[in-house]
């Protein structure tokens, strides 16, 4: 008779904190990007595809996600960092690429233009938009496209958060497009 391995307590303990982290990290988006996230403007966003395998959308809250794990570990550190305008940096960074294909003649006027748009974007969205959230929007791209660096710890963590998320857009793919690295092997093993 074999015995199974007993279930390590530990694990059932990060899962619970795994579980009551994401769920802080919804409740914090819904508080203060409720307006965005339900908006017509992020409903496009989950149908333009975004880095080749994901859509803007699904960009846009890994990007939210990662930044808020951020600010939640800095906390823990007693580093106070502002979570509004994290929260309506990171879910209003892109939303400036929405019609890329017809706005831009390239990705380099892309890559330059879009933050600008994305600022411009955000103040219909979000009410009394801060000069802080415009300044995380339009300097997101650092350290690529000649981006100015962030003028504060929330702007570094959203620009962070972004290449993070570009990273992670990339191996997990969309789920709403179903494209990827997983999908695309699942496609070339079956024509074997």
């Amino acid at each position: 008779m074999s015995r199974r391995p007993e279930r390590n307590s530990s694990s059932g303990i990060a899962h619970a904190r795994r579980a009551a982290r994401n769920e802080r990290v919804m409740r914090d988006l819904e508080r203060y990007g409720g307006g965005i996230l339900h908006s017509g403007e992020m409903e496009k966003a989950f149908q333009q595809t975004h880095h080749n395998w994901s859509t803007v959308g699904e960009h846009t809250l890994r990007v939210a996600k990662a930044s808020l794990a951020m600010c939640y570990v800095l906390r823990r550190l007693h580093i106070k960092t502002d979570i509004p305008d994290v929260v309506i940096a990171s879910l209003c960074h892109d939303l400036g690429i929405l019609g890329r294909y017809e706005k831009f003649s390239g990705n380099r006027e892309c890559y330059r233009q879009h933050p600008i748009d994305s600022v411009v974007i955000a103040r219909v969205l979000a009410n009394d938009l801060s000069d802080k959230s415009a300044d995380i929007i339009e300097r997101h791209m650092w350290p690529a496209a000649h981006s100015k660096r962030p003028n504060s710890l929330e702007g570094v963590i959203v620009s962070t958060a972004d290449k993070y998320a570009a990273i992670k857009d990339f191996f997990q793919g969309s789920s709403i497009k179903h494209t990827g690295p997983k999908p695309f092997l699942h496609r070339i093993l079956r024509r074997k």
